[in-house]
Formats: C-alpha cells, sequence, structure tokens
C-alpha cells in the first residue's frame, strides 16, 4: 500500500538556525548574521536576527517569533527569509536602526542614559543582569536614549557588563539618569476629560461621513458635560511611551497635589502611563484595585503591565505608599 510522504516541521531552534543560514548566504560576505536572544519586559522571551555590516554598529533587531508561526502555518521557509532581507534593507534605508549597545562609551551615552519603570517580580530574571533600585513593588531600570524622532524612540538597556566596562557605579549611572530623563522625556498631565475629548475627537473626524456614529459621540460629549472625570489625570511623559517613569520626576505629583489640594490614589495603567484620583472619602481602594486588575488582564499587552498594586500620594508628608 503506498502512502504519501508527510512534510516534516521543524522545532522552533530548528527553525531559528535554518533562517540564520538562509540569510547569511544570502547577504554574502562583509555580513555578521546571528541570532539576539533577548528578555523583554515582564521576562517575555523573544529571539532577534540581527544583519550586521562590517564597519556599522547600528541594526534592526528582527524578532522571529511570529514568523515562525507563519511557518508553521504554511509558509515556505525561503519566502520567510526574503521577507526578512527586505525588511532590514527597507529599515536601513529609512534609518528607523537599534543601536548595539556593547560598542557605546560611557562618554558617548552619558547625556543620554534614562530611567524607566517595570514591574520587580515579573522580572527577577532580567534584573538579575542588569543595574537598578527596588521602589516599592517596582524596580528603576536604566536605558540609553538612541532614538527619538516623529516616529518614536530607540534605546538600549543598560546591562551589569556596561557598568563593568565603563568603570562606572549605579550611583553615577542614577545621577545622570535623575538629571537627563526629565529633560529628555518631560511629563504631560492631562486631565481624564481632556484626554477622552481627544479620542473622541479623532473619532468623529474617522466617522465624520457616519452620521449614525457622529451622534454617538456627541452623546458622550453630552454626558460628560453632566458627569464628568475631573477627578482623574493621566501622568506619562510627551512621548506616551514608558510614560509611568515620570512618577519618579521630582516634584511633578507634588505641585499637582498642591495646585488641586488632594492626596491622590495613584493607578498604573501601564508602563507608558499612570492615572492619578483624587482622594475622597467615598474612594473604594479595593474597588480601584480590582479595576486596575481587571484592565491588565483584559486591556493591557502582557509586556507591557506595570503592577496589579495601587499606591497612595500624601500631600502632608510628601510621600508613596504601596496600598
Amino acid at each position: 500500500m503506498e502512502t504519501k510522504n508527510t512534510k516534516e516541521i521543524m522545532t522552533y531552534e530548528q527553525f531559528l538556525a535554518r533562517i540564520k543560514a538562509i540569510v547569511k548566504k544570502r547577504m554574502g560576505g562583509g555580513y555578521l548574521v546571528d541570532i539576539n536572544h533577548v528578555i523583554k519586559n515582564n521576562s517575555i522571551q523573544l529571539d532577534g536576527l540581527i544583519i550586521l555590516k562590517n564597519g556599522e554598529r547600528i541594526t534592526p533587531n528582527i524578532y522571529l517569533n511570529s514568523y515562525f508561526e507563519s511557518y508553521q502555518e504554511g509558509e515556505s521557509i525561503e519566502d520567510i527569509a526574503a521577507k526578512i532581507i527586505n525588511i532590514y534593507e527597507d529599515t536601513m534605508e529609512e534609518g528607523e536602526r537599534e543601536a548595539l549597545c556593547i560598542q557605546f562609551e560611557l562618554n558617548e551615552m552619558k547625556s543620554s542614559i534614562i530611567f524607566r519603570l517595570v514591574n520587580y517580580d515579573k522580572n527577577i530574571k532580567l534584573l538579575n543582569e542588569i543595574p537598578h533600585i527596588r521602589f516599592l513593588d517596582l524596580a528603576i531600570t536604566f536605558h540609553c536614549l538612541v532614538k527619538d524622532n516623529e516616529n518614536g524612540i530607540g534605546t538600549i538597556r543598560i546591562t551589569n557588563e556596561h557598568i563593568k566596562n565603563w568603570n562606572t557605579t549605579l550611583e553615577n549611572i542614577t545621577e545622570l539618569a535623575t538629571i537627563n530623563t526629565p529633560v529628555l522625556l518631560p511629563a504631560s498631565v492631562r486631565s481624564m476629560n481632556e484626554v477622552i475629548i481627544d479620542i473622541l475627537n479623532k473619532e468623529m473626524e474617522h466617522n465624520s461621513e457616519n452620521i449614525d456614529v457622529e451622534n454617538e459621540i456627541k452623546e458622550v460629549f453630552d454626558q460628560m458635560k453632566q458627569d464628568t472625570m475631573t477627578d482623574m489625570y493621566v501622568l506619562s511623559n510627551a512621548k506616551g511611551i514608558n510614560g509611568a517613569s515620570c512618577l519618579l520626576y521630582p516634584d511633578v505629583v507634588k505641585e499637582l497635589s498642591d495646585q488641586l489640594n488632594t492626596d491622590f490614589y495613584i493607578l498604573p495603567s501601564s508602563i507608558h502611563e499612570i492615572i492619578l484620583v483624587k482622594n475622597k472619602d467615598k474612594i473604594d481602594k479595593n474597588v480601584l484595585r480590582e479595576m486596575v486588575i481587571d484592565v491588565n488582564y483584559t486591556q493591557v499587552a502582557e509586556d507591557e503591565i506595570l503592577s496589579n498594586n495601587i499606591y497612595f500620594y500624601s500631600r502632608k508628608r510628601d510621600a508613596l505608599t504601596l496600598l
């Protein structure tokens, strides 16, 4: 009895090795092609392909995880390799490249060192490899800002190896980041009303010819006038990227607290922003915590979750407490 041959599907490790080999062969001499294993925020592990031309030190980091899914669904590995090479070439032309951190010196980077806030427990493995400072249930990590334009920002993570090679200390890096971060990524505080109105205005523009949608949006506007969210403020940076770090900026929360004559409950919306809620007697902190947890697990990407906890800022003590 004759049977059809079944094509054997490569394992993920075999896929990575094969992609690397095909791309290396097609690029020819003069290029380093390698797999870069990356631990992203909240211990999300990704594998990127690096194509580095001799004499250069910046290149796109093309993550391969989703391409393996395409391969499993039937796309040929040759077509996937061709797509990756096209992405590399297009990205190099557009200048949207990531820096390879190991090749930079401290003197080059000292004016671009910034800090970020991440969850401590979700990043234990990563934190063993990088300089950091424990802050409540969070950790302050350090990065170099190597790209900042209309398309966004690009950073490289500072590791323990950098600290050693640069012959510097965590204290020195912290001092530089404390100075640089508020200047390079200035804070932005907006009322929740402003944020929602901006979203609604964009929806109005997008659906300008849809009368039904436009009427629904107008109804929301009218409701906001009746039931406003003036007790809530969104804190981020001007880029809206890793803006939760603004919680550490000197006097940002304090100045708003003094201006409004109130303490704040602080809700970690994501690594990109936090929400400040005026303290009122009717507020149930357990309800706030449940709201944060629900949003984290239904609306926020896994690698963008900051915390399931909430915090309290006391104006009198000028202090932040984990609740």
